[in-house]
């Protein structure tokens, strides 16, 4: 079998030489028609028929593309021919539709067929169905179920159905009790008593007499086979994997080997190496099977069953052959004979997915957000999306993605629209001419946006070209998205190769992270601005008419559906969140964090970027780092990011996509491949060991650099933690400056007392901050929440005592509540506080009388599982739902920054704070 694949794997190859703006898969040669394919002997006809459906399933999985094939029969004729009707049966099994052409286009192009196919999705196109289809597609399953006297192999949507019955199950077993255990544990073993006794008894006998006519027939439980030629061995080979798999994932049975259709014993002849090859083939099933388990990742319970070989006897008493019995018990999760006939294309190779991986992903949904539901919107399920789609979420009181992508891309009836309007104004005014070009292109009038860009490359995670002025990406009714790549002087095949990609990118990102659906292309065209002589020519190679028709944009819903799409693809991030779910999901940035990032990219090296609390200066900190290594292909040591405390480092380390370090370690150590710099929560810096500002300049306009690096400073005033000098420039020289202002981390509640205590900062500080721009921040900041949240101010409380007793007494109510661990963070001011209160807290915690212990960790143990007990300086960053703070009556430097420490404790939480003060 694993030689079989692997000559099919070679007959389906990825090409890279291309025309066609995304993934091609050739197949060879191939007879198409009915009456070619009837003349074809059984086995070429099978070989081909499969390589076929394996191309077209890894693209209905990978997001779409095209299939190429060459036609091996002469004279063949698409119109007049067909394509086979055992070709048409093939495709419709895959797309479980009657109608294939839904999500297949077939073309002849010269000796060539070429199938155009689209995104597999969850959605089902009868109208007369409310069943959703499998979130994968697949030619088979490897899932077999014993039904009645048959052997079923599933179907894909069978086994869709069966997966989530499974699961539920298994769910119910595992729900919360004592007694779940247990329950559990006599599932796994099976006691099989719905299985007739006689069935047993039989099992428990040392021999059989030949031509005896057993007292049960075939039912679910029972199957007779019977092999008399000398390839019995080899059908038992065959078979054993599915009857035991068929079996165990029903309630258990028995298979009778050497016993007829009627019950009637006949036996089969072997000498004892035979027996011994008999006995190794059964016992050996077990590590050919894949179990899939919905019972938790560390459960090992494994498949059971056992077997006897009895000898059968004639009316003489002589001993004239043998019956083989496996019985086989039921199994709570699922077992798979073989890997499912379903494959992804990864790259530049066509992989087929293992049993666990394509279980895993036929069942996974969205994530649990219950907890969070006052805080997150869905916005792209798992249910409505291609396969390789994450949910995607927004915050609760931020614009949801019909208000983003109508403040993006503001269509009007009629009218083409250029967006963003600034930036169209500023290449039109950089490279005269520019308008008149696209004036040219755009002649025919039409409803939609042309999208402005100075890299659409970077846009879509490419690297950017320097001889490229710009990128323009028009998307309007009733044709394809079409991408114009503007040139300056000439073109050439390596920069219709780069805007190619960037199309070829961009259609696999609308469909698999935006979640777009219907059939797409996105046509690459090449334009000169200033053609040299004998150079005048556009290099346009007619890429349109090269697909076809249907895969225009004709449906004014399927225009929105795509602008829908590219909203999600530009702001879309992963949530932080992803990691205490447990499953990775996208959030999407506000307008200003992507106008912040697209707008300054290319406009400015070196940037402040002042950012209230809450607002997420961190997200877009990371953001940036991802854009700098795609735009200008930095390999991950030339990007430093530099933070003060050591929890918001090693978060930043374990993302993986730069050097991360704090600002004492950057001091210490020579970063001599550094060319870009990043810097964090600046306004906690400390400058007594050193000149940090002054080396990171030097690092990021080193005169051996080409050109300057980026370096860009976030910082937020209002949360300064210290009364040391941080070793910034004086406000003055903040230049040039961005900000950020909506509010996206805190409740409102949360909000109203942050601003109250930033306005009072603002008003009294005798900080030296800059307040005149920090009273112009305040007055433009507003909350995006709509969520009311919750924060209690305690002062009443006489000691430490108290407070532990307080915290702990609260952290039991969350728990109850369904919060988790991983929710609550305790935050003291200073390290001296945390240790006082660890003994303590850890004492009260143990005092609850409910069964929920809490064990408190700080910021550098970990952030993944327990309840967090730190100070806020080394919390500065990050961000738990449920915050404890702590605040002494009085420590040193009261005066100056009381106001500023309540601001830093209250911003890190999102929905629930408790102010309680030390006295």
């Amino acid at each position: 079998m694993a030689f079989e694949e692997d000559q099919q794997q070679q007959k389906v190859w990825v090409n890279l030489a291309t025309k066609y703006p995304e993934v091609v898969l050739c197949v060879g040669k191939i007879c198409f028609g009915e009456k070619a394919r009837k003349k074809m002997p059984k086995d070429s006809k099978q070989d081909q028929k499969y390589t076929l459906a394996r191309a077209v399933c890894a693209l209905l999985n990978s997001g779409g593309g095209v299939v190429k094939a060459e036609i091996e029969n002469e004279n063949y004729n698409l119109e007049r021919d067909q394509i086979g009707l055992d070709l048409e049966e093939t495709f419709r099994s895959l797309v479980l539709f009657p109608d294939w052409r839904k999500y297949l286009d077939f073309e002849q192009r010269d000796n060539y067929i070429l199938i155009f196919i689209k995104t597999w999705s969850n959605e089902n196109p009868s109208l007369n169905s409310a069943s959703t289809n499998p979130r994968l597609c697949s030619l088979s399953t490897g899932l077999y179920a014993k039904c009645g006297a048959f052997l079923s192999h599933m179907s894909p949507t069978e086994a869709f159905s069966f997966l989530k019955e499974k699961q539920d199950g298994v769910r119910r077993e595992l729900s919360p009790g004592p007694r779940a255990k247990k329950r559990m544990t006599r599932a796994v073993e099976g006691d099989m008593n719905i299985i007739n006794n006689t069935v047993a008894e039989l099992f428990g006998r040392d021999q059989l007499q030949h031509g005896e006519t057993l007292t049960f027939t075939e039912t679910g439980n029972v199957e007779f086979k019977h092999y008399p030629t000398e390839r019995k061995l080899t059908r038992i080979k065959e078979i054993l994997p599915q009857y035991i798999a068929g079996f165990a994932n029903t309630t258990g049975g028995y298979l009778w080997i050497g016993v007829d259709d009627r019950g009637r014993v006949q036996g089969f002849s072997s000498d004892d190496e035979e027996l011994e090859k008999l006995s190794h083939v059964i016992n050996s099933i077990q590590s050919k099977l894949t179990l899939f388990h919905f019972c938790g990742s560390g459960c090992t319970h494994n498949i059971s069953y056992e077997y006897k070989i009895f000898k059968v006897y004639d009316e003489a008493g002589d001993h004239c052959g043998y019956v083989c019995a496996v019985k086989i018990q039921p199994f709570t999760c699922v077992v798979f004979s073989e890997d499912p006939g379903s494959w992804l294309v990864e790259g530049s190779t066509v992989r087929r997915l293992g049993a666990a991986e394509w279980a895993a992903w036929m069942t996974a949904t969205d994530p649990d957000l219950s907890k969070f539901s006052e805080t997150f919107r869905l916005e792209l399920s798992l249910k409505e999306g291609p396969p390789l789609a994450k949910p995607v979420y927004s915050h609760q009181g931020l614009d949801n993605v019909d208000d983003l992508c109508k403040q993006l891309f503001p269509v009007e009836s009629h009218r083409l629209i250029y967006t963003p309007e600034k930036l169209s104004e500023d290449l039109f005014q950089e490279h005269p001419g520019l308008d008149i070009l696209m004036e040219n292109q755009l002649k025919q009038p039409s409803e939609g946006v042309l999208i402005f860009s100075r890299s659409w490359a970077v846009e879509v995670g490419l690297p950017e070209k320097q001889d490229i002025i710009c990128d323009i990406l028009l998307i309007a009714k009733n044709q394809p998205p079409i991408l114009y790549t503007i040139c300056e002087h000439h073109i050439s095949q390596d920069l219709f190769e780069y805007s190619r990609r960037i199309a070829w990118r961009l259609k696999e990102k609308l469909v698999n992270i935006g979640g777009y659906i219907h059939k797409l292309c996105v046509i690459p065209k090449l334009l000169i601005l200033h053609p040299k002589i004998n150079c005048g020519k556009e290099w346009d190679l007619n890429i349109q008419e090269m697909y076809p028709q249907n895969y225009s944009l004709i449906k004014s819903d399927n225009f929105k559906a795509l602008l829908h799409a590219l909203t999600v693809v530009l702001l879309s991030f992963k949530s932080f969140l992803s990691d205490r779910v447990g499953s990775e999901f996208l959030n999407l940035l506000t307008i200003k964090q992507y106008q912040l990032l697209s707008e300054n990219l290319h406009k400015t090296k070196k940037l402040y970027v002042y950012g209230l609390p809450g607002t997420g200066k961190t997200v877009v900190a990371l953001k940036i780092i991802e854009k700098i290594r795609t735009m200008l292909q930095c390999k991950q040591e030339e990007v430093l990011y530099v933070c003060e405390n050591k929890p918001l480092r090693d978060f930043v380390w374990k993302k993986n996509i730069c050097q991360a370090v704090t600002r004492v370690s950057f001091l210490k150590r020579r970063f001599d491949y550094v060319k870009h710099i990043i810097i964090d929560e600046a306004q906690n810096f400390q400058d007594g060991e050193g000149d940090w500002y002054k080396k990171a300049l030097a690092l990021t306009s080193s005169p051996d650099l080409p050109e300057p690096g980026f370096f860009w400073i976030f910082l937020d005033y209002l949360q300064t933690s210290h009364c040391f000098p941080t070793g910034l420039p004086e406000a003055k020289w903040h230049d040039p400056l961005e900000s950020l202002t909506k509010v996206v981390r805190n409740a409102n509640n949360i909000y109203s007392y942050l601003k109250q205590k930033m306005e009072t900062i603002v008003e009294h500080s005798t900080l030296n901050i800059p307040k005149e721009r920090l009273s112009i921040l305040l007055h433009r900041t507003t909350c995006a929440h709509a969520v009311t949240g919750r924060i209690e101010v305690v002062r009443k409380l006489r000691d430490r005592d108290e407070i532990a007793k307080y915290v702990a007494e609260h952290c039991h109510m969350y728990l109850k509540k369904g919060y988790s661990e991983k929710d609550i963070a305790i935050l003291c001011y200073r390290d001296e506080e945390v240790k006082a209160y660890s003994g303590i807290l850890a004492s009260e915690m143990k005092k609850s009388k409910s069964r929920s212990s809490i064990s408190l960790k700080n910021t550098e143990e970990g952030l993944e599982k327990q309840a967090i007990l730190d100070s806020v300086r080394r919390f500065s960053g990050l961000e738990r739902s449920i915050v404890f703070g702590i605040v002494p009556q009085s420590f040193p430097f009261q005066e100056k920054i009381l106001n500023n420490i309540l601001v830093c404790v209250a911003s890190r939480a999102n929905l629930n704070l408790h102010l309680l003060f030390d006295n």
